[in-house]
Parts: structure tokens; sequence; C-alpha cells
């Protein structure tokens, strides 16, 4: 199933079964009357399906909850795609893993499998803010205590959940992660000591050290709104506008960073680089050669990460290297932790429209995404046809 499909059958499948289940919910708690005091939890469950990049954010607080002095197991329930980051973070005891992307025969078996391993835990945690199957996947678990989120329009939550936290998208995210390890009884870990943890685990990507300045470029993202990247040539225009803040003798190493899909996609970056830069910049093309950690790494040995909205802008900033981020279907104030080290670059340009990720299903400009070249350039035009106008 592609993106849009998996969105149409969780609002209409897993509204019908939101609809079916809520009286037996309610009349079977009456009746078990089980304690829902999160103190006596000793196993965790965080349920996290889609967005890597939101298990970065939300770090301080798993952190936390890992820390809790009487939690014996964390467990991360993921799709194929997500159980890397899981991986990564290093503070997970289990990842179970559902295959969302091999047939509903697989989802079911796997959905089945995990409902055995985790029938009666102590607490499953919903990270999915707008998803009303994994309200339904956590409910058919039988956890005794279900946490989750509710935003103004998620009222089908009520009863399904034994906890709910109110979470307002229109700020911080972070916030209301944070919120997870508060009623748990701690508190969110500083983001220096969640560097520090980090990159405890994270290893090294060894490099000469020969005076070269290093520069990672980051320029894609997942599915979920593909108008968050910018054309080869934003990214060209970028890189001259940074470099030439530098000693013109200056040696350069340029690096591409992404997935093995978006290969071809920055080998023609890497061409047009190389074309801009001959002779002067050295430029690598990593995607497809190096798996999540060893992406992570280099980031971590860069003297700056040029990126959008992506899991590696989150890395970047949780092993604390300058970035420089470009925005506009989604707003940085949602998305990035303040903190004090004063590393990070915003080019974000609020028009009508922005943002749009999360407050529709499809983007108002249909993939013109004008929002992106304002962040590039805020004097360039925007087009007659007002890309909030949906046009038929």
């Amino acid at each position: 199933m592609n993106l849009r499909t998996k969105l149409l059958v969780d609002n209409y499948f897993g509204g019908f079964l939101h609809l079916v289940l809520r009286v037996p919910t309610v009349l079977l708690g009456k009746i078990l009357g089980r304690d829902h005091n999160l103190a006596n939890c000793h196993e965790l469950a965080i349920l996290k399906l889609l967005g890597g990049g939101s298990l970065v954010i939300a770090y301080p607080a798993l952190l936390a909850l890992r820390r809790l002095p009487n939690l014996r197991k964390l467990t991360l329930i993921t799709s194929p795609s997500i159980a890397p980051f899981g991986t990564l973070l290093g503070i997970f005891d289990e990842i179970i893993v559902i295959r969302d992307d091999s047939g509903l025969f697989a989802l079911g078996v796997d959905s089945i499998k995990a409902f055995r391993r985790l029938f009666a835990y102590d607490a499953v945690i919903d990270l999915e803010i707008h998803s009303r199957l994994t309200t339904v996947f956590a409910l058919l678990t039988g956890a005794r205590n279900r946490l989750g989120f509710f935003t103004g329009i998620s009222y089908w939550r009520r009863h399904l959940n034994t906890h709910l936290l109110f979470c307002n998208i229109t700020n911080g995210i972070y916030n209301f992660y944070d919120q997870l390890a508060e009623i748990f009884g701690t508190a969110a870990v500083d983001v220096l000591e969640c560097e520090r943890e980090f990159r405890s685990k994270l290893g090294e990507w060894k490099f000469e050290d020969n005076g070269v300045f290093r520069v990672a470029i980051a320029p894609a993202c997942s599915a979920l709104s593909r108008e968050r990247m910018l054309l080869r040539e934003d990214w060209v225009g970028i890189v001259t506008q940074r470099l030439a803040r530098l000693d013109p003798a200056a040696k350069v190493e340029i690096h591409l960073l992404g997935a093995p899909c978006d290969h071809a996609e920055l080998s023609q970056l890497g061409t047009l680089l190389e074309k801009q830069f001959v002779g002067r910049a050295n430029v690598l093309n990593h995607a497809g050669k190096t798996k999540l950690r060893e992406s992570v790494q280099i980031v971590a040995a860069m003297d700056e990460v040029l990126c959008i909205d992506s899991a590696l802008l989150h890395f970047s900033r949780l092993v604390g290297r300058r970035t420089v981020s470009f925005w506009g279907p989604t707003d940085p104030a949602t998305l990035m932790r303040p903190n004090s080290r004063g590393l990070d670059e915003i080019h974000y340009v609020r028009i009508p429209c922005s943002p749009c990720v999360h407050h529709s299903h499809q983007a108002p400009c249909q993939g013109q995404n004008i929002c992106m070249r304002l962040a590039v350039d805020p004097t360039a035009p925007v087009p007659l046809n007002k890309p909030w106008v949906l046009r038929e």
C-alpha cells in the first residue's frame, strides 16, 4: 500500500472500529476495575510507525523513561522503515516490527504476533497523534494502561485510551512528548546530556585531520509531504552562498546523504556541484552506500549540515552540529526544540497556506511548494495563481 492508501484505510476502517469497540471497552473497563497507576509500570511499549525523526525529537523524553528506576523493559513497536531509527537510538530492549509494506496478510500476521508478545503489558504509549488504527492496536494488546494524544478534532480517542494527553499541533511537539516523562513522574533529559548519551553509543566516522571544511547536504525526506524538498539548482545556489564565506583557497568536501532510493537524484545533484566547484570541492554521494548509523556518524563529523525538515536534521541537532535548514510545508517552531547553543540557522517564510502538513491530506499547492522557494530566496515572486487556492 502507498502512503495515501494507508491514510484512507486508517481514517475509514479505523473510524469504523472505533465505533464498534467503544461501548464494549467502556463496559469491560468498569467490570475489570484495573489499577491504572503508572507508578506500577515495569514494562513500557512505544508505538511509532511513521516518521523516524519524531523518535529523535522525542529522545529526551524516551531517555527519561528508559532511566525510570522501576522499568525493566522498554519496547518499540514500529515499521520496517522506522526500525533502524529505534536501533540507532540505543534505548530499546526489544523492537517489534510490523510489516506495513508487504501486503495485508503480512500486516495481519505481524500484528497478531505483536498482540501475543505485548498482551497485558503494563503500558503502551501511542506516538501516532493522527492515527485511528494505532489507537485500536494499543487497545487490542490488552495493555493495562494505554496512553495517547488527542487534538482538537480527535475526540474519537475518548474511552479507548486510559490516559489522554492534549496535543496542540500549532505548538512545539517536543512539549507534548515531554509530558510523557512528566506523567510517569520524571522529566525530559537535558539536551547536552542527551548528546553525551547518544554519542557514547553512536561510534565515529574516521576522517583525516587535514584542514578540510566538510559540509553535508541532506536534501531528501520521507514520502510524507515530498513538498519539503528543494530543486537541485536551489542546492547549488545555497552551497555557493555558504562557501563564499570561506577563504577561496580552502579545501572543501561536500557529502550528500540519503536513502538508497535517493542515489540517482543525489548523483545528478553531485554532477551539478562538481561543475560549479571544479578544482575546489570534492563531492561524495553516500546515498545507498551507508546505513543510517554511518550517515549519522558522517553528520557528527561535519562542520556544517545543510538540510530540509527530515530525520537527519534532528540527528544533526542531537549530535550538536551546526545546521542550516529550509522550511515551508512544516513549521520549525513546532519541530525544533529550543536550545542555548545557537547552532541553528533557520530559513522560513510563513505564507497563508504554510504549514500544511498535518492540516491537509493534500498540499494545497499541488507540488508548487512556493514556500520552499521563498525559504531559499524571500524576494522570489509569488505566482499569480496563488498556491493556497485549490484548483480542481
